[in-house]
């Protein structure tokens, strides 16, 4: 499992919760989540950025949840 700082494991967990998580909100965390491909930008090219769980995020998600990570 990968090893996330408390607070990237709270991003992760707050941009599950969004339907639009824009680029500006958490932008360092957000890009280091990008970089390890847990989130995604889901808008074509020239609309604003919406950031979003990939697959694999979710599965992380889900596992950390399993875990009590959010307890």
């Amino acid at each position: 499992m990968i090893v996330l700082s408390k607070r990237e494991r709270e991003t992760l967990r707050e941009i599950s919760k969004w339907s639009c998580f824009y680029a500006h909100w958490q932008p360092k965390t957000r890009a280091k989540l990008e970089k390890m491909n847990l989130v995604a930008n889901v808008e074509p090219e020239g609309k604003a950025e919406n950031y979003q769980l990939t697959k694999k995020g979710r599965e992380l998600l889900k596992q950390l949840t399993d875990a009590g990570a959010y307890s």
